[in-house]
C-alpha cells in the first residue's frame, strides 16, 4: 500500500513533465524572464558601454562557473534563448551558440563550468546579466530544493516535496523545485480543487456546509484537498467525508491538508485516523511555517507530501560568474 501511496501522489502532485518549452504557457514565463527582460535592461538606448567599446565585432566564447556547489537548472531555457528561439523574438541580440552545458538536474561542484557559449562579444555582454540572473536564480531554487530532500529522506524516504504557490517567477519557480527532485504541487487555479480557510469562512468555518453547497468540477482535475486547521475536527471531519466517499459525492482518496498544525499533532492524529480505519481513504499533507530546521520532525509524521513557501521565498540566488575567453575570430 505505501508503494501506492507514492504513485499517487507522484501522478497527482508532480506535474513537472509539463513544465517544458512545447507548452505555450509554460514558454510564455520563459519569455517573460529572458526576452523581455533583455528588453526592459536595454532600454531605449541599449548598452551604451559595450557600444562605446573601441573593439571589432568578433566571435569570442564566453564560460559561466559555479563559485559554489549546487544542481543545475535553467540551461534549457537559456539554450532557447540564446540558440534555438526564432531570431525576430531577440531583435536586438544576435545567435549566440551553445557550445555545452550541465545538463538540468545534475549536481555540479565549486569551479565547475556549466555553460559554454560563443558569438559576437557585443551580444555575449549584452545578455551576460539576464543569463545569469536567470541561472542563479533557478540553480538557487534547485540546489536548496536538493538540500531540503535530503534531510527529510533521512526520516521518510517516500516524502514527496513540493513548493506553494508563493513564487517570484511562478511555473519557473516549479520548474527548478522539480530538478532539485521535488514535486510541484498545483500549477495554476485549475490544476485541482483545493478548500482553504477562506473557502470556509464564506460558510462559517463549517465544513459540512460548505460541502453542501459545492458542485464538483466538470472538467478534470489532479486531485480533491481540504485544508484543516483545527486539530480536534479532523477526525470528525474525517468521518464525514469518508461517508461522502462511499456514497460516491467526493472522489477517492480525498487530500487532507494539515495547515500550521505542530509536527507531535499531526502525527498523533494520524495514529488516530489509522485506529479508526480512516488512512487509506486520504492522502495527506503538511504545510505552514515548515523549513530547513523543522523539515525532519515533520517528514516523519506520517504525510505523504510536504508543501513549503520557503523553498522559493527568501531565495539566495546561487553565485556564478562569467568569463570572457580569447577571441576565436572576426565576424
Amino acid at each position: 500500500m505505501e508503494q501506492t501511496r507514492a504513485k499517487i501522489i507522484d501522478k497527482y502532485f508532480n506535474a513537472g513533465k509539463r513544465l517544458v518549452l512545447s507548452d505555450p504557457v509554460y514558454k510564455q514565463w520563459v519569455m517573460r524572464y529572458t526576452f523581455l527582460e533583455l528588453e526592459k535592461d536595454l532600454g531605449e538606448n541599449g548598452d551604451i558601454t559595450t557600444d562605446c567599446l573601441k573593439i571589432d565585432k568578433r566571435i569570442y566564447k564566453a564560460r559561466v562557473y559555479a563559485n559554489s556547489l549546487g544542481t543545475m537548472a535553467g540551461g534549457d531555457e537559456i539554450e532557447y534563448f540564446l540558440d534555438k528561439s526564432d531570431p525576430n523574438l531577440r531583435p536586438r541580440l544576435g545567435h549566440i551558440k551553445i557550445i555545452s552545458k550541465q545538463k538540468d538536474g545534475e549536481e555540479f561542484l565549486k569551479d565547475d563550468m556549466i555553460l559554454e557559449i560563443e558569438g559576437d562579444i557585443h551580444d555575449i555582454l549584452k545578455s551576460e546579466r539576464v543569463v545569469l540572473n536567470f541561472l542563479q536564480h533557478m540553480c538557487g531554487i534547485a540546489t536548496k530544493t536538493k538540500q531540503i530532500i535530503e534531510k527529510a529522506h533521512t526520516a521518510n524516504s517516500k516524502i514527496l516535496i513540493c513548493p506553494t504557490r508563493k513564487t517570484t517567477w511562478g511555473l519557473l519557480d516549479k520548474k527548478a523545485v522539480y530538478l532539485g527532485g521535488g514535486g510541484t504541487h498545483r500549477l495554476s487555479l485549475s490544476d485541482a480543487v483545493l478548500i482553504k480557510d477562506n473557502h470556509e469562512a464564506l460558510f462559517e468555518n463549517d465544513l459540512k456546509k460548505l460541502l453542501e453547497n459545492f458542485n464538483l468540477p466538470k472538467t478534470e482535475y489532479a486531485f480533491f484537498e481540504i485544508e484543516m486547521q483545527n486539530p480536534e475536527q479532523i477526525v470528525e471531519n474525517a468521518e464525514y467525508l469518508k461517508n461522502l466517499q462511499a456514497e460516491r459525492k467526493l472522489p477517492v482518496p480525498v487530500v487532507i491538508m494539515f495547515d500550521n498544525i505542530k509536527p507531535e499533532i499531526i502525527e498523533n492524529i494520524i495514529i488516530e485516523l489509522k485506529k479508526n480505519d480512516f488512512y487509506d481513504n486520504f492522502l495527506f499533507e503538511a504545510s505552514g511555517g515548515i523549513n530547513e530546521k523543522n523539515i525532519t520532525d515533520y517528514a516523519k509524521t506520517g504525510v505523504d507530501v510536504i508543501s513549503m513557501g520557503s523553498l522559493t521565498q527568501k531565495l539566495e540566488p546561487l553565485d556564478l560568474s562569467l568569463e570572457i575567453g580569447k577571441p576565436s575570430s572576426s565576424i
